[in-house]
């Protein structure tokens, strides 16, 4: 199934976060994100867009190993890191960071 908290002023992501088996897709647009974190129970997620947020850095992906698309446009992060791990990634986005 799909989650989408897109716009919900979310600053950052709780430990409660609902990962249950059947989520593939979560999409966190156009929310006050600066950190990604709380997703090591999302181990299914096959694709993850937090697109416009307020992200410095991309740790917080490597658990996700099933991750095909990754969509990080317009946030602020400095480098690429925790890309190695995710061997099934076929799209990766990071347009309109400070790359």
């Amino acid at each position: 199934s799909v989650v989408n908290w897109s716009g919900q002023g979310l600053q950052k992501l709780s430990p409660n976060l609902p990962c249950e088996a059947d989520i593939h897709t979560l999409i966190l647009d156009k929310n006050q994100i600066i950190k990604l974190e709380n997703l090591e129970k999302c181990k299914r997620l096959v694709q993850l867009s937090v697109a416009n947020n307020r992200l410095v850095r991309m740790m917080g992906v490597a658990k996700l190993t099933q991750l095909r698309v990754l969509n990080l446009p317009h946030n602020s992060i400095g480098y690429v890191e925790g890309l190695k791990e995710l061997v099934h990634l076929e799209w990766l986005n990071l347009a309109g960071n400070n790359l």
